[in-house]
C-alpha cells in the first residue's frame, strides 16, 4: 500500500493499537448502516481484508497519506445525549447519496478518548483526528456534497477540541427528556450507562459518582454532565442548533435544511416519511413510540431542571425565524 491517491481510495484506518493503525478496504460498500461497526463487520468479509497479512501503518504515515485524499470537510457534527433519535437522524441523512454520514466511528473515538490523557500531545491528536476524518470522508461516487459526523454521546465533552478543529461547522445538539432516556437505558444499557466502560474522567465525575452502583442514578449523572455542557455551549456558541426529540424528525430535518442544503425533493420527502416508520437502530423493525418515563426518583430532579433550562434556551434563542443566523460553511468543500 503506497501513498498514491488511487491506491488509497476506499481504504480507511479502522482500529488503533498504540501508535499503529489497522486498515480496512471498503470496496464499493456505501456507509449507510445505523452504526459504523455494522459497516466494519460487512467489510471484514471482503477478500482484501481476509489476506493472511494485516495492512497496518503508523499514525504519522496515516496523516501524511491523508494529504493526498480528496475528501469533504464536515458540513455539520451531530452531538446527542443518547436514545434521542440521533441514529434515526443519521439514517434519514443517508437517504440522499449526496451525503456522507459517519455514525459513531470507533476509530474517531479511540483517538478522542486520549484527549483526557495528559501523556498525549493534543496537537498531534488533532492532526491524527483530521487525517482519520479525511479518509472516512473521502469522495467515492463523485456525487458527495455534505459530510455529517454523528459522535458518540460522550464526545460532547470534547466539544472544545472539535470546535478548535472545525471552527465554521454547525454543531447540532440533539436531546430528549431525561426520564425517557433513562427508560430506554433500562431496557437496554448503553456503554455510557455502565460504570467503568467509559473513563469517568471524561464526565468529570467525583469519587462518589464513580462509586455509584445504581445504574439509573449513574446514567442520570452522565446525563447531568451532558445537559450542563450543552447549556454552557448554547450560551456562548452561536453556531449551535438545538433540537429536541419531541419536535419530531421531520421538523428537525427541516431545521437542518435551513442551514445546510439537504436537497429535499418530493422523492426524498417520500423516503423520509417511509424511513421514520421504522426503528432507527433496526431498520427492518416497525417503530412504535414509547414515551414512558422512568419513575421520578429524587436523583432525576436536578437533570430534569437542566433539561427544562436547555429547552427554554432552544425556544428563545433558536426559534425557527432565527436559524438563519447560524454560520453556514462554504459551499465548495
Amino acid at each position: 500500500m503506497n501513498s498514491s491517491p488511487v491506491e488509497l481510495a476506499n481504504w480507511i484506518p479502522w482500529k488503533l493499537s498504540g501508535t499503529s493503525c489497522s486498515w480496512l478496504y471498503l470496496d464499493d460498500k456505501k456507509i449507510t448502516d445505523p452504526f459504523f461497526d455494522d459497516t466494519i463487520s460487512v467489510c471484514k468479509n471482503l477478500s482484501e481484508n481476509q489476506a493472511p497479512y494485516k495492512v497496518m501503518s503508523g499514525l504519522d504515515m496515516m496523516a501524511e497519506w491523508a494529504e493526498n485524499i480528496n475528501a469533504i470537510i464536515p458540513s455539520a457534527i451531530i452531538f446527542h445525549v443518547s436514545r434521542c433519535g440521533s441514529t434515526l437522524l443519521s439514517q434519514l441523512l443517508c437517504l440522499n447519496d449526496k451525503n456522507i454520514v459517519l455514525s459513531e466511528v470507533p476509530f474517531f473515538d479511540e483517538i478522542m478518548r486520549h484527549y483526557c490523557n495528559d501523556n498525549f500531545d493534543k496537537d498531534l491528536l488533532n492532526k491524527y483526528l483530521i487525517a482519520a476524518i479525511k479518509f472516512h470522508g473521502q469522495k467515492r461516487n463523485g456525487k458527495e456534497k455534505n459530510l455529517f459526523i454523528k459522535t458518540d454521546s460522550w464526545h460532547l465533552h470534547f466539544y472544545k477540541q472539535l470546535r478548535n478543529i472545525f471552527p465554521g461547522a454547525p454543531f447540532i445538539f440533539l436531546y430528549r427528556n431525561p426520564g425517557e432516556v433513562i427508560h430506554s437505558h433500562q431496557k437496554r444499557r448503553g456503554m455510557q450507562s455502565v460504570p467503568g466502560l467509559i473513563e469517568p474522567e471524561i464526565f468529570g465525575f467525583s469519587k462518589e459518582q464513580i462509586k455509584e452502583t445504581n445504574l439509573d442514578a449513574y446514567m442520570t449523572n452522565v446525563l447531568e454532565s451532558y445537559f450542563i455542557k450543552m447549556i454552557e455551549i448554547a450560551k456562548t456558541d452561536d453556531n449551535v442548533l438545538l433540537c429536541n426529540y419531541k419536535e419530531g424528525m421531520h421538523k428537525i430535518m427541516k431545521k437542518i435544511n435551513k442551514i445546510i442544503d439537504l436537497d429535499i425533493t418530493e422523492k426524498t420527502e417520500k423516503l423520509l416519511t417511509e424511513r421514520t416508520g421504522f426503528h432507527g437502530k433496526y431498520p427492518q423493525q416497525l417503530f412504535t413510540e414509547d414515551y414512558k418515563q422512568a419513575s421520578l426518583y429524587d436523583f432525576l430532579m436536578p437533570v430534569l431542571k437542566l433539561y427544562e433550562q436547555l429547552d427554554t434556551i432552544r425556544m428563545n434563542k433558536f426559534s425557527t425565524n432565527q436559524i438563519h443566523t447560524l454560520i453556514i460553511p462554504p459551499a465548495n468543500h
